[in-house]
């Protein structure tokens, strides 16, 4: 199980490479052309591949982590505290790959609903914000008893992307250009999610840096992304 853990984690890392990557070609193309609609696309479909990875990974790291990570459990250790610390890991794992899914999708429903927002109140749509919503109230919980730092970021995220999707969706009366700021919101949104993660999970092993350092590499996705989304806002709103 471990092999065929280790593959899907391979996979997973490949295709969070390439979404990226990716990223940056419809952030930096024409609004509407072609190459921004391709590459977007293939974004889309990219983080599609990194949320089922991470979902597949945190299941089983949730389910049978003995089996997962075998090497792990050994005979001086306390398995109980390994064991706790992988779920630990797992469960924060399934939150950011629920956030992915809900980041990404809403923002392509955005674009193809534009202001009919019937297809943002689709049953799935809301069960999966919903989820998100409760996973970042539970993932933010836990993190302020812990003092995780990851889930002290991941958690607030997690609870404003689902809230600001929810506002969007119900509230009574939008501008016409709204559902360009909530697209470009969205997968901004999911871009966060991304490189925070990149840099929060893989990064602290190629920055080998202070711990003041680290944590401004994994808060300043955050701060951009949210600066940025501020700007498109106010040129798009009107």
């Amino acid at each position: 199980m471990d092999v065929i853990f280790k593959i899907i984690l391979a996979a997973h890392i490949a295709i969070g490479i390439c979404a990226l990557t990716l990223f940056w070609f419809p952030a930096f193309s024409k609004k509407g052309s072609p190459r921004h609609k391709k590459f977007g696309n293939w974004y889309s479909i990219s983080m599609y591949g990194v949320v089922i990875s991470g979902i597949l990974m945190a299941s089983l790291s949730i389910l049978i982590p003995e089996l997962v990570k075998p090497a792990a459990f050994t005979a001086d250790v306390d398995n109980s505290k390994v064991r706790e610390s992988i779920v630990r890991f797992a469960v924060l794992l399934l939150h950011l790959s629920i956030l992915t899914l809900v980041a990404v999708r809403y923002g392509k429903l955005v674009l193809t609903a534009k202001v009919d927002r019937q297809r943002l109140k689709s049953p799935f749509q809301l069960l999966i914000t919903s989820a998100l919503l409760m996973s970042g109230i539970a993932i933010f919980w836990r993190g302020m008893i812990d003092q995780h730092i990851l889930m002290l970021i991941f958690g607030p995220l997690g609870i404003f992307i689902s809230l600001t999707n929810l506002h969007f969706t119900f509230k009574r009366q939008i501008k016409p250009r709204d559902w360009l700021v909530e697209h470009l919101g969205g997968y901004i949104g999911s871009g966060i999610a991304a490189f925070t993660a990149f840099l929060s999970f893989g990064g602290r092993h190629i920055f080998t840096s202070s711990g003041y350092l680290q944590l401004a590499f994994w808060i300043a996705p955050g701060v951009i992304g949210v600066l940025f989304i501020f700007f498109l806002s106010r040129k798009y709103a009107n």
